[in-house]
């Protein structure tokens, strides 16, 4: 096998997209969640009960972009480990070669790359599986 080749389509490089784009719209979140998260710090070495300081924060607050911040990451690193791990398969390695890769268990790897139906759940997203 050659290390290089014609990639025409390919999931994995989608995958990967897909996880670049969510980590540089995350970039305002994450500054976002930063200053709310110093904000909360301070509200609290200042003696304010945590009910005030969850209720006065401004919408969205920290917990909700901390929700949003991390769905988002999930999902893609998700579709992303699965698609190279069925793209690693394409190429020929082994499930427990991928298994190494990913410092993961070979059941793992085998769940990741067993076919899906449409609406299935996928474990790794949290979400079904596009019809």
């Amino acid at each position: 096998m050659t290390e290089t080749q014609d990639i025409g389509e390919d999931p994995v490089l989608d995958a990967l997209t897909m996880l670049s784009n969510v980590a540089a719209s995350s970039t305002d979140d994450l500054a976002s969640l930063n200053d709310e998260l110093a904000d909360m710090q301070q509200d609290r070495k200042n003696g304010r009960s945590w009910r005030h300081i969850i209720s006065d924060t401004p919408s969205p607050n920290a917990l909700s972009l901390l929700t949003t911040i991390t769905t988002n990451f999930g999902r893609a690193s998700g579709s992303f480990r699965r698609a190279l791990a069925l793209g690693l398969r394409q190429e020929g390695l082994q499930v427990t070669e991928v298994a190494r890769l990913f410092a993961v268990s070979r059941q793992r790897v085998s769940a990741l790359v067993r076919p899906r139906e449409p609406g299935q759940k996928d474990p790794l997203e949290g979400s079904p599986e596009p019809r």
